[in-house]
């Protein structure tokens, strides 16, 4: 068997690198050598327990040591961002890349989807060792993909705060003003308008994709817009929160994941909920079931809960 040099066994390589490298085009099809796609290749077992987010940035490396002034983009950068997207975009499993608007045709391989952007340098930045777009920027790159709701998702999970118990950062990806400060300087780009419509719905304090939907859906059914991450008592810095709510009205409500149904987290719930009763709240707790309807029927609840309001100008 024709060894390979040292310097491809502990990375991802393309086909170009191999051949440079000595190594005949059919060694690269044994059985210790695992095609990544696009024309990249790595040692099997170098990748065998590698995330699927780590082997993205293998395979994104591989191809960018050809062009080193490109970028991961659009929903591949999304994926090293850890960003929600949508199934359809999630199962595209074409490597998204961008780079200046100039002549050449080095993007036009099988698997790579290429893209001519113009972008500042404040718009890259590197993850992993691979240079990929801002998450900013990727909303904004997203924007001709992504419908306005979708968009309002990823805005949610761009300008939350996360806990950095259970989270690497400290600070959020990026901010509104920010986003809106991009949108301002990228008149022309495809899906600015979706973008200015999403920013208006965008709100700092939704933890999760489902607490957004929920929001979503109650202002769609003409229910006022709920304030996020509500304290059932006002002024004390470790109150429990609710992850919507009415605070004149003092209706706390609580989308429930998967997680909370696990005996510990049902305990904490407990406890949380009591204080918020005792406080002479009215509790709504939604879950899976909930979403998988739309949440009409959670909106039907909360409408009652709230004694009938007026309607509002709902985001699509």
């Amino acid at each position: 068997m024709h060894p390979l040099p040292k310097e491809l066994t502990g990375r991802a390589f393309t086909a170009a690198e191999a051949l440079r490298g000595g190594v005949p085009r059919e060694r690269l099809r044994r059985k210790d050598i695992v095609a990544l796609g696009a024309g990249v290749y790595a040692v099997r077992v170098f990748v065998a327990r590698r995330t699927p987010r780590e082997t993205l940035q293998l395979k994104a490396a591989a191809l960018l040591r050809e062009r080193p002034d490109a970028w991961l983009s659009h929903s591949s950068a999304a994926q090293i961002h850890g960003l929600w997207l949508p199934n359809r975009l999630l199962t595209d499993h074409r490597l998204h890349l961008s780079h200046a608007p100039e002549p050449g045709l080095w993007t036009r391989r099988q698997g790579v989807c290429g893209h001519r952007v113009s972008a500042g340098a404040q718009n890259v930045t590197t993850r992993g060792g691979v240079r990929v777009s801002s998450p900013g920027r990727t909303w904004l790159d997203l924007a001709s993909l992504c419908s306005v709701r979708e968009l309002i998702i990823l805005g949610d999970q761009l300008v939350r705060l996360p806990y950095q118990r259970f989270e690497s950062r400290r600070e959020p990806h990026t901010t509104p003003e920010e986003l809106a400060a991009l949108v301002d300087r990228s008149r022309g780009v495809p899906g600015r308008r979706r973008c200015l419509a999403a920013l208006t719905w965008v709100r700092v304090g939704a933890d999760s994709i489902q607490e957004t939907l929920l929001r979503l859906a109650l202002i769609r059914a003409g229910l006022p817009e709920p304030e996020l991450q509500v304290p059932a008592q006002p002024g004390h810095r470790w109150s429990p929160r609710a992850d919507l709510g009415y605070p004149v009205r003092k209706i706390a409500i609580q989308y429930e994941g998967d997680t909370h149904f696990t005996p510990q987290q049902q305990r904490a719930d407990q406890r949380r909920d009591n204080i918020f009763l005792a406080e002479g709240w009215k509790v709504l707790r939604f879950n899976s079931e909930d979403s998988r309807e739309g949440f009409q029927r959670a909106a039907a609840q909360v409408r009652a809960a709230l004694g009938g309001l007026g309607r509002n100008s709902a985001p699509q």
